[in-house]
């Protein structure tokens, strides 16, 4: 193989281990991520899109809490708003931008334990007691909240209680935490693709670079 050939190689190489890097980061090291509060007053924060989504939850019972930033290895910063539910203490989040807004519902308890539901594709996580994680694709607002209730009732039919501080600090540390606990497992399983194409990448990059230097 000549110099130029090998230098393709090596440059296509290098480019999907970029592109999958930080997945492959995110699925061994989850616990990385990091989550802080994002003033309202930050050119950040879309007010027109806020309101947007608190006049859609307000009659869910859900009222605007604020919004915060979640960053995990090498990739921006994702913008999350969040709303608070203060009867069913439960809080509402959404992210993305216009016709592709995603949006869950997330209870934590007492002692440790979530149970979240989105209205979207997500990969379904089950430990008893401890984390109840999975997806609606499609679903409305209050198909949502419906199905979230239910699954919530469960947790509290084991004697299990929501925790009562719905700030927006508590909302920041809830998903820190999410990603100790079941949100660990679900980017595992997640980005396992990416991890195991870097490792192919980072494998043939050696051993073109090997061949080079004989």
């Amino acid at each position: 193989m000549d110099l130029k050939r090998i230098a393709v190689v090596l440059a296509l190489a290098l480019l999907v281990l970029l592109r999958n890097l930080p997945g492959a980061l995110t699925c061994l090291f989850p616990r990385l991520l990091r989550a802080r509060p994002l003033d309202q007053d930050s050119p950040s924060f879309d007010h027109a899109l806020a309101q947007q989504m608190e006049a859609e939850l307000a009659p869910l019972g859900f009222r605007l809490l604020g919004a915060h930033l979640e960053s995990l290895p090498l990739r921006r910063p994702r913008l999350v708003y969040d709303f608070a539910h203060d009867v069913e203490r439960a809080f509402a989040s959404a992210s993305g931008s216009g016709q592709d807004m995603e949006l869950y519902l997330l209870t934590a308890f007492e002692g440790g334990g979530f149970v979240l539901t989105a209205d979207h594709r997500r990969i379904s996580i089950q430990q008893e007691g401890r984390c109840l994680s999975g997806g609606l694709p499609g679903a409305t607002p209050e198909q949502l909240a419906a199905a979230h209730r239910k699954r919530v009732e469960g947790f509290a039919q084991a004697g299990r209680k929501p925790r009562e501080d719905l700030s927006l600090p508590a909302r920041v540390a809830a998903a820190e935490e999410w990603y100790r606990t079941g949100g660990a497992r679900e980017q595992r399983l997640r980005h396992a693709n990416a991890l195991i194409l870097s490792l192919m990448m980072l494998a043939m990059l050696s051993a073109m670079v090997v061949k080079v230097l004989r």
